[in-house]
């Protein structure tokens, strides 16, 4: 792990954008270093135990983890729009628990392309298709984006400042080792999507919605949710 990557929370507990409640911090705390500001917020490191977090304009806590995610998210939020074309987004499905996540390729002017069902994520043909992502978040209000940073690791970065959980991805250590995977431009990603509109062989094991995004932004057709279920039942 590089030292921009070991800057943050404790890797023995989540990668990047760990979990966060907002509260209001105090205004001047001598234990942590503003190491970037901008329009009134600032990405500050703990100066003992390394810790990396971003505080608003208004002193309220909106993120903690590692810093090259930390820098990322607090870009974003600071941006006009967090979205970016060519990202890689997901979103968690289910009321109570998340049964499971589903992946999208964001292509700007608030559309992604998706391997989803025509009338729902499951019901109806599913195709590779285009949709407005305000129907493919659904009731959702929070998402997240995957990050490929630094060390060529996938990292989600919520958009929510307010969280429990972060699924992590540490079952791809051994695919985004550091020189061992390519990351395509936004472009590119754009248009490796476009280039499978219209496809009809989703696969929940070998060619579902995540197996579909990673291709788009890296070549490798690769699903961290049937990984963790298979890893789970030992298959």
């Amino acid at each position: 792990m590089s030292d921009l990557m070991s800057m943050g929370c404790d890797k023995d507990e989540f990668i990047g954008d760990c979990p966060n409640i907002e509260k209001e911090v105090i205004d001047y705390d001598s234990l942590w270093d503003n190491l970037w500001e901008v329009k009134g917020w600032r990405l500050q490191k703990h100066i003992f135990n390394g810790n990396i977090r971003i505080i608003d304009d208004k002193n309220i806590c909106k993120g903690k983890g590692n810093f090259e995610v930390m820098h990322e998210k607090m870009r974003r939020l600071t941006s006009e729009s967090f979205l970016e074309p060519g990202d890689i987004v997901g979103i968690s499905r289910g009321l109570l628990v998340d049964l499971y996540e589903h992946y999208a390729v964001y292509i700007g002017d608030n559309k992604v392309i998706h391997y989803c069902g025509e009338g729902d994520d499951f019901n109806g043909k599913i195709t590779i298709h285009e949709s407005l992502f305000n129907d493919f978040l659904k009731d959702s209000e929070d998402y997240f984006i995957v990050y490929f940073g630094e060390n060529g690791m996938p990292n989600k970065i919520h958009h929510s400042t307010n969280f429990m959980f972060n699924g992590p991805f540490e079952i791809y250590e051994k695919d985004f080792l550091k020189g061992n995977s390519t990351v395509y431009s936004p472009e590119d990603t754009i248009n490796r999507a476009k280039s499978r509109l219209g496809e009809e062989k989703y696969d929940l094991v070998t060619n579902n919605c995540e197996h579909f995004v990673m291709w788009c932004k890296t070549g490798k057709s690769i699903s961290s949710q049937v990984r963790y279920i298979k890893n789970s039942l030992n298959i």
